[in-house]
């Protein structure tokens, strides 16, 4: 794909997250979107077939980004508490400076069909598979006593994401900030994947 139809994808994916930030999803019309991103309705069917396409479009691209925060937020040699504790912040950041977007994405793309049940399945695991990696290399380093895997991984993604949707959907009632909820998400990761025992003993270390 060349520079310019990355451009003008660019473009179209900006402009839906721009117009999702004043009015609700199927209130926005895909002349507010070509309008935003300056482009003619042509040039949107050069990419995407219709205005559900291009919110999944942004779901994948929003999921790639986060998770490319998360990569940077942490290192190898952080102690794993650390890493939980800044991969929950670059999450939980990122969702309380794009509120309209990401209700938008926790709502709307469920009712897609096929293909919206597929893109939410798709980012479910990838961010469990994240957990999953990072706890078995942490714990055959003997920094954690437990790994988590696939299953317990979706399983977390999916419960700590039904908090999030909550706060999202009872923003006019409560306006704390999401990264409140950080203590809850570390909370059960670390239950899952440390005993007293085990955190006894590295702090005796």
């Amino acid at each position: 794909m060349n520079t310019a139809v990355m451009d003008y994808r660019q473009r179209l994916l900006k402009a839906l997250e721009q117009a999702l930030a004043e009015k609700p999803y199927r209130d926005v019309t895909l002349s507010d979107i070509t309008a935003a991103a300056k482009v003619s309705r042509r040039t949107f069917y050069e990419h995407f077939s219709n205005k559900d396409e291009c919110l999944l479009a942004l779901s994948e691209q929003t999921c790639q980004g986060i998770l490319t925060l998360i990569l940077a937020s942490f290192s190898l040699d952080d102690v794993w508490e650390d890493v939980v504790t800044k991969v929950t912040m670059a999450y939980l950041t990122y969702i309380n400076d794009h509120p309209d977007t990401m209700l938008a994405l926790y709502t709307e793309v469920m009712t897609l069909g096929q293909a919206g049940m597929a893109s939410r399945r798709k980012i479910a695991e990838t961010f469990a598979e994240l957990l999953r990696s990072q706890t078995h290399i942490r714990q055959a380093r003997g920094e954690i006593s437990r790994s988590i895997d696939s299953a317990t991984g979706l399983a977390l993604v999916a419960g700590i994401n039904e908090l999030i949707l909550y706060r999202l959907l009872d923003k006019e009632k409560d306006d704390r900030p999401f990264q409140s909820l950080a203590p809850t998400a570390i909370g059960l990761v670390m239950r899952l994947t440390t005993d007293d025992d085990h955190q006894a003993d590295k702090k005796n270390a």
